[in-house]
């Protein structure tokens, strides 16, 4: 598209403001979301992530035969999570935002029913932030974390649910490209991130 990330990141604020009331509006009490059938993942905070950062994402989700391409500025502050997506033709497609009071959600027909915004966050946290994090997600479940340099694995009940494999080391550092597969919902995302501020 030639945009650059400042450019980018501006467009999709403003895309924010333009399109605000347009999409399928929900709004979750802060707590949890289902990350697969019966299991309950209890969202965490930016500052769980342990630092800032400001990102500009290229998500490319596969959902069974469908592949879906969404543009996304991601910021993480200790008071505030934010991401943004654009689809490849410039509208919104998703936004999010968590605070340690609510979670806010928009999403646009585009966007597959099976990547509920919530969810969206869910991932991101599990992809990205430290392993204590997602274990307290995960406190209080029959589920397990299994955590090494280079991929993650939630098993509920010894079934495989989640699966996130990384390109490189990912321990304390938000990795640029990274994998996740949920095996549970039958989807996968595939994250190339250029980090702009940390």
């Amino acid at each position: 598209m030639g945009l650059s990330v400042v450019t980018l990141r501006l467009f999709l604020i403003a895309m924010t403001i333009a399109f605000a009331g347009c999409a399928a509006r929900y709004a979750a009490s802060p707590g949890s979301t289902t990350i697969a059938p019966g299991l309950q993942f209890a969202m965490p905070t930016g500052r769980e992530l342990g630092y800032s950062i400001e990102t500009a994402q290229l998500i490319t989700a596969h959902v069974r035969d469908q592949v879906q391409v969404f543009q996304a500025y991601v910021s993480v502050t200790p008071d505030k999570i934010t991401i943004i997506a654009l689809d490849p033709f410039g509208g919104r497609a998703l936004t999010v935002t968590a605070t340690d009071d609510a979670i806010h959600t928009d999403a646009a027909p585009i966007v597959p029913a099976v990547l509920r915004p919530g969810n969206i966050l869910a991932d991101l946290a599990i992809v990205y932030w430290p392993a204590s994090a997602v274990r307290r997600g995960l406190a209080g479940t029959s589920a397990r974390l299994y955590d090494d340099k280079r991929e993650r694995t939630i098993t509920d009940n010894g079934r495989e649910v989640v699966h996130v494999s990384y390109q490189g080391p990912h321990e304390n550092t938000w990795t640029n490209v990274a994998h996740l597969r949920n095996i549970a919902y039958g989807y996968e995302l595939d994250l190339r991130s250029t980090v702009t501020t940390k």
